[in-house]
């Protein structure tokens, strides 16, 4: 007969801590991996708060840093692709700030119609943004920023 092996409570206390804390950072990992992306600053339209090739971090997980609102930067994506990073500036029924009317503002009445968003860019002179394209369905908003980074050279 074999003698039985024993297992100190030790080890095992030690083993169901490292499963435990692997299982932790699998689903954390995996948590990021579905709710955060980078994304790259292309142009000048949003100097200069943000330069061309800023990394910026956007999640979809709105719950974590609250609903959007005035002032948040966010991630939209047009029909045809095109992704364009902007600040809102008018929510869903507020009336549209003066400093950025334009004939399309004047045409839609002045105010953000319901489901929708005004957007610009922080450098007007330079921002194809609501001015332009009118209020931006929600539906087009694929996240918001949260935070950025910049290579500096050398």
């Amino acid at each position: 007969m074999q003698a039985a092996e024993r297992v100190e409570p030790r080890q095992t206390l030690r083993s169901t801590r490292s499963l435990l804390l692997l299982t932790l950072f699998g689903l954390l990992a995996l948590f990021f991996a579905l709710n955060f992306r980078i994304v790259v600053v292309n142009g000048p339209s949003m100097e200069p708060t943000y330069r061309n090739g800023d990394r910026l971090l956007m999640t979809t997980a709105y719950w974590l840093f609250g609903p959007i609102k005035r002032g948040d930067v966010v991630v939209i994506i047009r029909p045809n692709g095109d992704l364009l990073i902007k600040r809102v500036v008018a929510m869903a029924g507020e009336p549209i700030p003066d400093r950025y009317w334009s004939p399309l503002v004047y045409m839609m009445g002045g105010r953000v119609p319901e489901g929708h968003i005004f957007v610009v860019g922080d450098n007007l002179a330079r921002s194809e943004d609501s001015r332009h394209l009118g209020a931006i369905p929600l539906s087009w908003v694929q996240g918001k920023i949260v935070g950025g980074w910049r290579e500096e050279l050398p």
